[in-house]
């Protein structure tokens, strides 16, 4: 192992929050409005921290060829993307990306371009982005000795604790979600059962009617606002108007 284990921790760490920091910009920018991105509830992207330093590790020898340090971090990311995306689905429920409208793409999970990027971006990581890090965290050991991979450890432990409760509370209020727009549906006109737009129209109509009694929190609106893409997988009727939750929620 080319890293001791207080350093990949710290690894993680870094490269979580630099990718909160990235997207949070890039996104807020693109929307024209504050993104507070991440899964969990403090400022850093897990999958970022992870997808890093899993790659750290697997282009350690090959860091000094640029074509396969090139190819090996397209096929370690896309990788760790592929079974990121299924962990997310398979265990809270929801897909945070879908890459359908790309060419090439799996199951909406990857994407050739997406790939590519991928590739490009762990290069300009290895080569110049690492070793400043590395020069940080050398600091860091020398100074407190790994002190701060245990506070780490402690706090995102914690935080994804807290996460997981909210997305399983999350999960459930969306099936609640669905039973309610299903009762209102069975209470229509039968003339309107097969017109599946004026069905939609008359359940954002009536949304504040149909709300179940368990509101959304601050941390799921946090969420759908920040997902757009997001999606329940057994909520059907709740990822239809979750658009209109989110704007009747600002």
């Amino acid at each position: 192992m080319p890293y001791t284990l207080t350093q990949l921790v710290v690894y993680f760490f870094t490269y979580a929050v630099i990718g909160w920091l990235w997207e949070t910009v890039y996104c807020s920018i693109k929307d024209h409005h504050y993104d507070y991105r991440g899964f969990l509830f403090g400022p850093y992207c897990p999958v970022y921290g992870f997808a890093v330093t899993t790659i750290l590790v697997f282009t350690y020898r090959v860091r000094d060829n640029i074509l396969l340090l090139f190819l090996v971090g397209i096929i370690v990311a896309t990788l760790f993307e592929y079974f990121a995306s299924l962990f997310l689905e398979k265990v809270f429920h929801m897909k945070l990306w879908d890459y359908s409208h790309l060419w090439g793409n799996i199951q909406g999970r990857i994407a050739p371009i997406i790939s590519l990027g991928w590739g490009f971006g762990v290069v300009l990581l290895v080569k110049f982005v690492q070793p400043l890090v590395q020069k940080m965290i050398n600091w860091e050991e020398a100074k407190i000795h790994g002190f701060l991979a245990l506070i780490v450890v402690l706090v995102m432990g914690t935080d994804f604790i807290c996460t997981i409760i909210s997305v399983e509370r999350f999960h459930t209020t969306t099936q609640m979600w669905d039973q309610r727009i299903n009762q209102f549906i069975r209470q229509l006109p039968d003339k309107l059962e097969h017109d599946h737009k004026q069905v939609h129209a008359a359940v954002v109509a009536h949304l504040n009617d149909i709300e179940p009694e368990r509101k959304l929190s601050w941390n799921q609106r946090r969420l759908l606002k920040s997902f757009p893409q997001m999606k329940f997988n057994d909520s059907d009727k709740f990822n239809k108007i979750k658009e209109h939750l989110i704007n009747k929620n600002n």
